[in-house]
Formats: structure tokens, C-alpha cells, sequence
């Protein structure tokens, strides 16, 4: 088994030494859209907080448009999120002390982000994309560079495979769709 750091031993090894020897974090932020990624957000996160039973919270947003008040009752958005997160609680498998999933309603899904890091004082972030494209032209759209920019902790961008040539992507050898970090 790999010996894990915990975050404050963290700034004490090189880059190397923190890849060769793993790294763990207390309180990690996993945030879930119900889309593709969201499997190997929670796989990722959950794995850096596993080793040393640390806390991850799980994040959903809905996000309201500006015609609505951001504290709008919106039923089917939010018996959606629920229902994200109730199988997110399925799928981790961590100590119900170690984990929480809640959400959150917002104009936009990357304020919303650095907002909940803040208030929860992580020490990284997880979020994911899927492989798109606008106008033939790779997209992140606009949230992700809000996060990147912003966010007072480490972030870690899982950006799911691209399709291959039939609209199917590939897949790892443990099951979850493959996808590179950033």
C-alpha cells in the first residue's frame, strides 16, 4: 500500500515525491450535474479522502434562470437533484460521518462552486466535464474557467474521453469511462 500524505505534510515533498507517495486530503468537494462524468468525479474524490477517513461533500447546483427569483420553488429541478444525489449516497460507499451531499440553487454553477469551497473551507475540488464542442471547436464552456480562476483550494478536472468514431466512449479496465485530469 502507498503511504498517503495528509495536506499540511503535503508542502513538505516535490512534486515527485507527492505523485510517487499519493496524496489524501480531510474535506473534498465533488460536484455532480447528473451527466457522464459525474461517476468518476465521485470515484476520484472519494479517493482522496478515503485513506484518511477525511469528509466529501458532494455538491449539486440548479441553476434558475434570471426571469425566476433565485430562491424560486422549482419542483421538477429539485426532485431531480435530489434524485442525483440519493444515488451519489449509492455510489461512494463512505462512512455516512464522512460524507454529505447537498444542494444548492444559483444564476450560475461556477459561482456557486467557489462559493460552497469557501464556505466549507475544503482543500480540493473535483469537478468534471464531457468532451463537447462548439461550432467544431473544443468547449469547457464557461463555468470551468470560472472555477480554475477562482477557486481557494486545489482543483482537479476530470474531462471525460471523447467519443470514438460510432458516438460511443471508451471505457477503462475498471468500468468507469475514462477521462484525463487536468
Amino acid at each position: 500500500m502507498r503511504n498517503l500524505l495528509s495536506l499540511p505534510q503535503r508542502s513538505k515533498q516535490s512534486p515527485r515525491e507527492s505523485v510517487q507517495h499519493g496524496i489524501a486530503f480531510n474535506k473534498v468537494l465533488a460536484v455532480v450535474t447528473g451527466g457522464a462524468a459525474d461517476e468518476g468525479v465521485l470515484a476520484h474524490a472519494a479517493s482522496l479522502v478515503r485513506p484518511v477517513r477525511g469528509r466529501l461533500h458532494v455538491l449539486y447546483v440548479i441553476t434558475v434562470d434570471r426571469n425566476l427569483p433565485v430562491d424560486a420553488e422549482i419542483g421538477p429541478a429539485a426532485a431531480k437533484g435530489e434524485d442525483i444525489l440519493q444515488r451519489t449516497e449509492e455510489t461512494v460507499h463512505l462512512a455516512s460521518g464522512e460524507f454529505d451531499a447537498h444542494m444548492v440553487q444559483a444564476r450560475e454553477l461556477g459561482p456557486a462552486v467557489v462559493s460552497e469551497a469557501m464556505a466549507r473551507e475544503v482543500d480540493a475540488l473535483v469537478v468534471g466535464t464531457e468532451f463537447r464542442s462548439s461550432y467544431g471547436v473544443y468547449s469547457i464552456g464557461s463555468d470551468i474557467p470560472f472555477i480554475l480562476e477562482h477557486a481557494p483550494c486545489l482543483v482537479v478536472l476530470r474531462r471525460e474521453a471523447p467519443p470514438d468514431r460510432n458516438g460511443r466512449r471508451s471505457t477503462g479496465a475498471s468500468g468507469l469511462q475514462s477521462g484525463g485530469n487536468a
